[in-house]
């Protein structure tokens, strides 16, 4: 996230434009209620596992409990604030058990300190804060440069806290505080993954990378700024990461313990340009001349900028093959392209998008075609071909072309072949604006927006309403002209047929079936294995594959 602090002076104006749209869905079985105005500069939003009430905080170290009404108006009301828990720019929080666990920085005007305290629970109500971790103070970029502890998580067994602790800087270059730090760039308690054991208490981070390195606490290197991190239903931790003020794609990571993930050299999918001397900003075209980073003088020709550490390799991100957040510039000539138009990937997202929110459905409570799905939003709203938009807090740049403005859901796949992820992306719920979090409690996902609205998206349970089909029957299969195919459908349901190559891509569409058989023929279908959906106002009923040859 690029730094929510920034735009107090721009909320009136953001506020207003807030309310000038609708969040609206894009899938029939999909609804949207807004529950209420939250107070300006939410960061995060967690759920409290005793009462399944929602929680969310500002980033002034803030926690609200939120209470839902169904007869009357939804209110909050403040429980906690930096003068319990001791952080003042508060970034992070989750539950686990009875205990909140919060997580942020301590700012001043040259050195930071990051964080992660606790709440334990008393029999009267009250809660004892308790220091976790402290981080040694270490050089801050500026007041508003530093990305510092986000996103604390524990892990589904709830053995370790997980906390990112992102980068001093947009791309490694020199950033020295006005002279306060000459010749810095980033410093051994950044871009790193940090992970501790639950029951650590009162823990003092060096910023010293000798230390780091030989500890037991890093878990992963080289992200920039993984604000988020969740877990899927296999328990498989994933993050998000923006790539800074070049045009690089954003990414979502598969985070793996010892992996080093890029920052500064590699940046979605991308090689830093800086690490090669000469190099000319004017010439790559993959910086927009009106960025800050631009003006500022931050991408000039870097003869000193660090090599790549010698051994290590890189772990990419998950691929995207769309059809959503799937734009890229071109490094060559500098033209928008989406990926998907010609079959290929993006790692992750389109640049600038600002991912967050990230949830799966971990218990698959969701019905088909969300069942096991994640899903994340973007923080930025969509500009031009150049990136640019009025409606940013940031100014350029933002995303280019991209809407930007919706909750994109997410089927991820393990390949073998690359040893990673990839996945297929749809656009489902759209329109919002400055979205940070999102929560899931059964078939109800939450959305915070930054000085905006919470939100109610209710998705389809699985289960719930589906017609009695059954799965999807072939004959020939393989086939090489036609192959018949055949279901139950007695009550001649208004059906939709999908056919999905092997990478996820929908290749076919065939509307408006109401009989209980149909022919498929090849007609644009080279060989192969092909998913085969039948669909009943986008609620997936029935299933199968056949063989192309």
């Amino acid at each position: 996230m690029k730094k929510l602090i920034l735009f107090t002076t721009l909320y009136v104006f953001i506020n207003n434009q807030v309310y000038s749209q609708r969040v609206q869905s894009l899938i029939p079985t999909i609804t949207v209620d807004s529950i209420f105005k939250v107070k300006p500069f939410a960061t995060k939003m967690a759920v409290n596992p005793l009462d399944g009430h929602i929680f969310y905080s500002t980033i002034d170290g803030n926690i609200y409990e939120v209470f839902i009404s169904q007869t009357s108006f939804s209110t909050d009301s403040l429980r906690f604030s930096s003068e319990d828990h001791g952080i003042t720019t508060l970034q992070g929080f989750c539950f686990r058990d009875s205990v909140i666990y919060v997580c942020g920085n301590v700012w001043s005007a040259t050195i930071g300190i990051g964080k992660i305290t606790k709440g334990v629970l008393q029999t009267n109500g009250s809660r004892n804060w308790v220091n976790v971790v402290s981080t040694e103070p270490y050089p801050t970029a500026s007041t508003t440069g530093d990305h510092g502890f986000t996103g604390v998580n524990i892990d589904p067994k709830g053995n370790h806290i997980y906390v990112s602790s992102g980068a001093r800087t947009s791309f490694g270059e020199k950033r020295d505080n006005s002279g306060a730090w000459p010749g810095k760039r980033e410093v051994p308690l950044t871009t790193r993954i940090f992970r501790f054991p639950i029951n650590t208490i009162d823990l003092t981070l060096p910023n010293d990378s000798i230390f780091l390195d030989n500890s037991p606490y890093v878990y992963a290197w080289g992200t920039r700024n993984a604000y988020d991190m969740a877990w899927d239903a296999n328990d498989t931790l994933f993050a998000i990461d923006n790539s800074g003020e070049r045009d690089d794609p954003d990414e979502l990571n598969w985070l793996r313990q010892g992996k080093h993930y890029g920052f500064p050299w590699r940046m979605g999918g991308n090689d830093n340009p800086l690490q090669v001397s000469p190099y000319n900003a004017i010439l790559d075209p993959l910086v927009n001349q009106q960025s800050g980073g631009f003006l500022s003088g931050f991408f000039a020709d870097d003869p000193l900028f660090p090599q790549t550490p010698e051994g290590i390799s890189f772990t990419e991100p998950v691929r995207n093959y769309g059809n959503a957040a799937d734009f890229y510039k071109d490094p060559i000539s500098g033209n928008v392209k989406k990926a998907s138009d010609s079959g290929d990937y993006i790692s992750t997202f389109t640049s600038h998008r600002s991912p967050l929110g990230l949830v799966f459905d971990r218990d698959d409570i969701l019905s088909a075609p969300f069942t096991g799905s994640g899903f994340v939003l973007s923080f930025m709203p969509g500009g031009d071909s150049s990136g640019f938009t009025p409606l940013s807090p940031w100014g350029s740049p933002c995303p280019f072309v991209d809407s930007s403005r919706e909750l994109v859901q997410m089927k991820l796949s393990y390949d073998a072949a690359i040893d990673n992820y990839k996945m297929t992306t749809s656009n489902v719920v759209t329109g919002f604006y400055l979205p940070v979090d999102a929560e899931f409690i059964e078939n109800e996902l939450f959305v915070i927006e930054n000085g905006g609205s919470l939100w109610k998206l209710t998705f389809p349970k699985k289960n719930q309403n589906l017609p009695d089909l059954n799965t999807i029957n072939f004959y020939p299969n393989p086939f090489s002209t036609t192959s018949v195919l055949s279901f139950s459908n007695p009550s001649h349901l208004n059906l939709d047929l999908i056919v999905i190559d092997m990478l996820g891509q929908e290749v076919q569409t065939i509307k408006n079936i109401t009989t209980d058989y149909m022919e498929l023929n090849r007609s644009n279908l080279k060989n192969g294995v092909y998913f085969i959906e039948l669909r009943n106002q986008q609620v997936l009923v029935a299933k199968g594959k056949v063989i192309v040859n």
